[in-house]
């Protein structure tokens, strides 16, 4: 931290791209936190400790005030049963305190050394803000029309999916890659990809809304991630090497140190999926976690493209609805009957009152 103060450049992670003058840097935590509104986390999910929620709720803004905590971490946790989102773990790490957090997140396709270049990108706020003049106000922090494009939504857990599950595509576009399979492939696996991101949140999270897809943090960031992320680069690598170095090894030669949530977020939605039953409807997640973890070849990717019939989700979806209507249809036409016979008995029970039942008014 302090040679970065002085030199005003991350030479380890982004060397060449100068950091700004009015850039304060340090690593005495309480010190930057201290009186802060809004706070930015953009660490490692394995590094996201309780001693630093801890700091944050100590540190952080006023103490009857409002404090934007504001998540970059692109996580996700299988724990105790339950699946868990980056932004749970930190609301649960602030909860115990006075002051009131609300916590957003911001994701999209932006690649760090690109930024760093000052290059045009764009990304979404998933914004947790309870009032619109204090969404208006945090949009505003990260907005900058000419360079960093930042659109928002109150859909956080969509947002937070997005980001999250296009790191298990990544991996099996980096299969791809180290398998030297050509553009088409890696085609069918983003598309594949992106209808398996939308059933897993679609499935789990019943608040998710189908427009948050279609953001810079749904298919965008998936299409940067599979073609020039540093999962699918670390992917290609593991195929190269035959599956002989683990993940962690590949981190440290390839990435200077840098950790990645790709791998992990990988193993947290294959152990839920497995919980629940469910890993037959989602072969690509499945195959990426079997062919990193559990010795597969990495041709397997291929076969979990495979494994239905191009439209098969398109086919299955309506089929699902159709499948609703049935079943409405036949619930209103049972209580319709239930209704006619209700009547019958009732007009029945009438005429019984009134002396004469069916068959003796028929006699006389």
């Amino acid at each position: 931290a302090q040679e970065m103060q002085v030199k005003r450049e991350n030479a380890q992670y982004l060397a060449g791209a100068a950091l700004p003058g009015n850039l304060d840097i340090s690593s005495d935590l309480a010190h930057v936190l201290s009186g802060c509104q809004v706070v930015i986390v953009a660490i490692p999910s394995n590094h996201l400790s309780l001693q630093i929620m801890q700091l944050i709720a100590d540190h952080a803004g006023e103490s009857d005030g409002v404090v934007h905590l504001v998540s970059l971490v692109k996580g996700i946790e299988f724990n105790d049963g339950k699946l868990k989102l980056i932004s749970d773990l930190l609301r649960e790490g602030v909860k115990h305190t006075q002051k009131t957090f609300e916590i957003s997140v911001l994701m999209g396709a932006n690649v760090a050394d690109q930024m760093g270049r000052d290059e045009f990108a764009e990304a979404t706020l998933g914004c947790g803000a309870t009032s619109a003049l204090d969404a208006r106000a945090l949009l505003s922090v990260f907005d900058d029309p000419d360079r960093f494009a930042v659109t928002s939504t109150m859909d956080r857990s969509g947002v937070e999916l997005s980001g999250a599950l296009k790191n298990v595509v990544a991996l099996a576009a980096g299969y791809s890659e180290g398998l030297d399979l050509g553009s088409n492939t890696k085609a069918a696996i983003i598309r594949r990809g992106f209808g398996e991101i939308i059933r897993f949140a679609k499935m789990f999270f019943l608040d998710v809304e189908d427009a948050t897809f279609f953001e810079s943090s749904g298919i965008a960031d998936l299409m940067t991630t599979c073609f020039a992320g540093r999962g699918q680069r670390l992917a290609a690598e593991f195929v190269r090497c035959r599956q002989k170095k683990d993940w962690a090894t590949l981190e440290k030669e390839l990435l200077n140190g840098q950790q990645i949530p790709d791998w992990h977020n990988v193993q947290h939605v294959y152990h839920f999926l497995r919980s629940r039953r469910m890993l037959e409807k989602f072969p690509l997640f499945t195959a990426v976690y079997m062919i990193g973890f559990a010795h597969h070849p990495p041709i397997k990717i291929v076969d979990a493209l495979k494994a239905r019939p191009s439209g098969a989700e398109g086919a299955d979806a309506n089929a699902s609805k159709t499948e609703k209507k049935r079943s409405h249809k036949k619930e209103e036409e049972e209580e319709e009957e239930e209704g006619n016979a209700c009547n019958v008995k009732s007009k029945s029970k009438k005429r019984k009152q009134g002396g004469l039942t069916t068959q003796e008014e028929s006699m006389h």
